[in-house]
């Protein structure tokens, strides 16, 4: 896994990992940066940190976001993983980078075989707060509030706890929905 001694990723690791229940990952993509976070089914942390590329060209900022993905995969028994879907803001070379590494995790992924769930911002944000156009300072409180984080976290691996924490609760909708509604 991942260290805070590597000088691109940060991490954060649970002193209490959860053995028994299945891990979620959550992945908010970027080329920059890329937040992830791993919760149990009961939405307890277990690790979560952020995985950081120089400026430069973008073909050996995805390989090292593939190796330090991997890192993390090899370091969690992953079971799904949640990823925000791409957003199309104003920044189309922003947009372009997100793309670009979105597609380099969705091939880590499907080579891993991992089930991938994809949330829209909106729909993370309704699932933490009730509101689709939740500001950042409501999403780390509401985040705060549900997920004991180990540690301080910066804005991505916080944005991947809340994904992550998105799917926990569209899982146990669609367990609820496939049972009838018992």
């Amino acid at each position: 896994m991942p260290t805070s001694t590597s000088p691109r990723t940060s991490s954060n690791a649970s002193p209490h990992p959860s053995s028994r229940l299945p891990l979620l990952l959550g992945i908010d993509p970027g080329l920059a940066a890329t937040g992830w976070g791993v919760l149990d089914l009961a939405a307890r942390a277990v690790a979560c940190g952020t995985i950081r590329t120089a400026s430069g060209a973008a073909g050996p900022r995805l390989l090292h976001l593939v190796a330090e993905l991997r890192a993390v995969l090899a370091g969690h028994a992953v079971a799904e993983v949640a990823l925000e879907e791409l957003f199309m803001g104003r920044n189309a070379t922003s947009a372009i980078g997100v793309a670009q590494a979105r597609g380099a995790i969705l091939v880590i992924l499907a080579g891993a075989g991992l089930p991938v769930f994809e949330y829209k911002p909106a729909q993370v944000k309704a699932a933490l707060t009730g509101y689709g156009m939740a500001g950042k300072a409501q999403m780390a409180r509401m985040l705060a509030l549900q997920v004991r984080a180990p540690g301080r976290l910066d804005d991505h691996a916080a944005d991947a706890l809340a994904i992550a924490l998105c799917h926990v609760r569209s899982r146990r909708l669609r367990a609820f929905t496939e049972a009838g509604g018992r």
